[in-house]
């Protein structure tokens, strides 16, 4: 058994959980020597057959990667990313490719499985690739020689072979999701932006670089940034700051939702009629799950396995519950991953719903020693100093290399909070016109909050996560919803009372109607705490002190902050503009009403999260 841990590989060791409680704790296996953590526990069988795994990290892979330094001095562990530069002046012509390959390679954990490049005097591509759709032929750029057209993109088109068989276009050369930018390019301009479902970054190039089109997905699922290249007049485009920070005078992020072309700027193409202040949502919940269905089955959409993040929560057990049938139609295996302290919240709710669904289970149990030891990694691929999204992204992170170890591809239940009216300050809402008001607040953030932990934190471990419910049908239809089916009125209507009725009786009620938990939060009822003790104790007073000195942007308000804002300054000094701090530190802080829920430090009462679960370790007793 301990040889099936060892220093470069996770470690599954089968035994019965029942029989590890039985036996006392001097009695259990015994680790190997550079695994992190001292209990090694695997699988059980559930009923309906699930079987859950605990898995063992190596300590060597917590701790490896948390150096600072530049981005070239970073070792990587080998996610999808683009890199492009136009340069119509040839300023750059000579050296290009050599320099494109280099900078691409900085984000190489995006992309394991290949990296390609495409130019000329005008233009150049660059493409680290996670190969999802057409594994073997669908490499980046794709090129038509002929025709003198070439693409680079990031992330998946789920509709493209609607779009083909939709304007008739001649065949494929790939089975690339990402040619049918080629395709739609020549055929129709830039209108084919408007026509796109799916979550993405890209830039297209025509006649040989004379055109060029650069877009971002709807609501910034996909990162993008465009910076002008210092001293010359080259524009570049990359999917990570860390690309491109040293190589432009001004940087920008590309917005959610927009195109651009050297003609036009940027144009926003995409502008629903619930997005509005004014606007009011008449419908009811009928259409939603439907919507939602089929937004799930246009997202299993892979040529490689797919898994799901199981957080124990409301949302991921509804996809969950949508996913089932349609694996078992097709004979796959169902998947699940979850992140969590050993008692906590998510991990006991989930092991709930993998028993009920019967998936095969794959858990870490990470301790706030490895949360702290992670934070400079984190910060380096999230690239944020904002504290509510780092807190939730270490997590994340951990999870995220755990999925990876299985699969290439997980869907995930973000997004919901943010048309639901999930978060606990919706509590406080005055009214439904308030919450209407609000959700559009916080929807607009996303790509700086919840998408960017996403995909960060799975890219940075080649892993590509998938949001169902920010599908732009799903978004439309909830939105559509009168905001008073989404208002909080005590037990009798909790928080996305809406969403649970569609699921009631599918979902153990336990998971249906547990209390909304952010990440941070649902995975270990202390474990902040111990975080922010940690962080407090790598900063002096005398530094502290000097925080509204030395960071004239955003200064931190604690110690904890002013230590995330180190390591941030150390990769990416003078690139502070780009991180979303919440106005009052937190989500909820930036509300038009007063919340009863949380402060620049979390959750205030993080007990309520255990409500309706038995075993929650450091739950309130009665």
């Amino acid at each position: 058994m301990a040889a099936a841990a060892n220093a470069s590989t996770l470690a599954w060791v089968p035994s019965s959980r029942r029989a590890q409680r039985r036996m006392g704790s001097s009695a259990r296996v015994a680790a190997p020597q550079r695994v992190a953590r001292a209990e090694l526990m695997g699988s059980r069988v559930h009923r309906q057959g699930a079987l859950c795994y605990i898995g063992a990290m190596p300590a060597q892979k917590v701790k490896a990667k948390t150096r600072r330094g530049n981005a070239k001095a970073r070792s990587t562990t080998e996610m999808c990313s683009i890199l492009a530069c136009y340069d119509p002046d040839g300023a750059l012509a000579d050296g290009r490719e050599e320099l494109m390959r280099e900078l691409s390679a900085r984000m190489r954990t995006r992309g394991p499985d290949g990296s390609g490049y495409y130019g000329n005097e005008r233009f150049g591509l660059a493409h680290e690739r996670l190969a999802i759709m057409d594994p073997e032929g669908g490499k980046q750029p794709i090129v038509y020689e002929e025709e003198k057209y070439s693409v680079c993109a990031n992330g998946e088109i789920y509709n493209f072979r609607a779009l083909q068989a939709k304007y008739g276009l001649t065949a494929a050369q790939t089975g690339s999701d990402s040619e049918v930018l080629l395709q739609l390019y020549r055929h129709m301009g830039c209108d084919f932006v408007k026509e796109l479902n799916g979550i993405f970054g890209f830039v297209c190039v025509g006649d040989d670089g004379e055109r060029i089109i650069a877009a971002r997905d709807h609501c910034g699922i996909k990162p993008l940034y465009m910076g002008k290249g210092k001293g010359n007049s080259a524009i570049w485009f990359a999917s990570e700051l860390k690309a491109i920070h040293d190589q432009c005078e001004t940087i920008e992020e590309f917005p959610a939702g927009h195109y651009w072309t050297p003609e036009t700027g940027f144009v926003k193409y995409y502008s629903p009629e619930w997005d509005d202040d004014a606007f009011v949502g008449k419908e009811d919940t009928s259409r939603v799950r439907e919507v939602l269905t089929q937004a799930v089955k246009d997202q299993m959409m892979s040529d490689v396995p797919i898994g799901l993040l199981l957080s124990g929560g409301l949302d991921s057990a509804v996809v969950s519950s949508i996913i089932k049938p349609m694996l078992e139609e097709t004979g796959q295996e169902f998947i699940t991953f979850t992140i969590g302290q050993e008692g906590s919240p998510d991990v006991t709710a989930a092991r709930m719903m993998s028993e009920y669904l019967g998936t095969t289970h794959h858990e870490y149990l990470f301790t706030s020693e490895e949360a702290c030891a992670v934070i400079p990694d984190v910060i380096y691929h999230l690239e944020t100093y904002e504290p509510e999204l780092i807190r939730s992204a270490i997590p994340n992170y951990f999870l995220a290399r755990l999925a990876s170890q299985h699969v290439k591809v997980v869907l995930t239940g973000e997004g919901s909070d943010e048309l639901f009216a999930g978060y606990l300050y919706f509590r406080d809402a005055p009214d439904s016109a308030a919450i209407h008001k609000e959700l559009r607040r916080i929807f607009h953030h996303l790509h700086n909050v919840n998408c960017q932990r996403a995909d960060r934190m799975t890219m940075a471990h080649g892993l590509e996560a998938r949001v169902p419910f920010l599908d732009p049908n799903v978004i439309d239809a909830v939105m559509q919803v009168d905001p008073e089916y989404k208002r909080i009125e005590g037990e009798e209507k909790p928080e996305k009372h809406a969403l649970r009725a569609l699921f009631d009786g599918e979902i153990p009620a336990p998971v249906l109607w547990r209390t909304k938990a952010m990440q941070c939060e649902g995975v270990g009822l202390n474990w902040v705490e111990q975080l922010q003790v940690f962080c407090e104790a790598q900063v002096s007073d005398e530094d502290f002190a000097k925080a509204n000195e030395l960071y004239a942007i955003n200064p931190p308000q604690s110690k904890e902050e002013m230590y995330y804002r180190r390591l941030f300054e150390q990769n990416y000094h003078n690139m502070d503009k780009f991180v979303h701090v919440w106005e009052g530190g937190c989500r909820a802080g930036g509300a038009p009403w007063q919340n009863e829920a949380y402060t620049r430090a979390g959750l205030k009462s993080v007990g309520q999260l255990a409500k309706g679960l038995e075993g929650v370790k450091g739950a309130p007793t009665a």
